[in-house]
């Protein structure tokens, strides 16, 4: 009896243990995050390579919704578009504030003629003073669309800071330069509640993107740690 208690005991604790090492095992909480390739079927974009931008932004946001997912266990992951689709104006703003997701990252792939490639980061500033008062918001009065990007700019400013210094440490170990984090009125990003940022990678093949799936989900873990612990 007591070899059997001792057994279960060591079972139990190596349970334990193995929740300890991994803390995303003990989270219940679900971080949603929509990714919005560039283009629709209406806009193919810029010619990276023989093809258009609008079809290698999907390819890269599906294999980094796939390597998130299987990376983060709390984490959910919506595409804003599939191939052959048409989007509307403000499309995307209305589908992520309806689902309320917790982070919306636009991606734009441009064509780049040397292989070392160059990464910009934005979030939407309209005014880059006057954007970053003390504001009330309240959610029973209409607020113009343009000014979406005031509720939650400073989690956003805070999340791109975060994302910035994780594409930088990144770009030590990788074939890239990082060319900063800046404040623009950039409108993919127009109309989003939710804090949202947007990534510009320059390749210089039509594959190249695949360097890069793995240097985003690396360099998106602070805020995703943050957001759920």
């Amino acid at each position: 009896m007591r070899l059997i208690n001792l057994f279960f005991l060591l079972i139990f604790s190596q349970s334990i243990l193995a929740l300890n090492l991994n803390p995303w095992a003990q989270q219940s909480k679900i971080f949603s995050i929509m990714l919005d390739p560039a283009g629709d079927a209406k806009t193919p974009g810029r010619v990276i390579d023989d093809t258009f931008e609008r079809g290698v932004t999907l390819q890269f946001a599906e294999s980094l919704k796939k390597e998130l997912e299987s990376r983060y266990p709390q984490i959910r992951v919506v595409l804003s578009r599939f191939a052959g689709e048409s989007l509307e104006p403000l499309q995307n703003a209305s589908f992520a504030n309806r689902l309320e997701v917790d982070l919306f990252l636009n991606i734009n792939l441009f064509f780049k003629k040397d292989d070392v490639s160059k990464i910009f980061l934005y979030q939407f500033v309209s005014n880059p003073v006057t954007d970053f008062w003390q504001k009330d918001w309240s959610e029973l009065c209409f607020q113009p669309y343009d000014q979406a990007h005031l509720k939650n700019i400073n989690v956003t400013k805070n999340w791109g800071q975060k994302f910035r210094l994780s594409l930088e440490k990144e770009s030590r170990n990788q074939r890239f330069v990082f060319k900063g984090f800046y404040g623009l009125p950039f409108k993919p990003l127009v109309g989003i509640l939710a804090p949202a940022l947007a990534l510009e990678i320059g390749i210089s093949k039509q594959k190249g993107w695949q360097d890069y799936v793995s240097v985003v989900c690396n360099s998106l873990h602070p805020i995703i740690f943050e957001a759920l612990l």
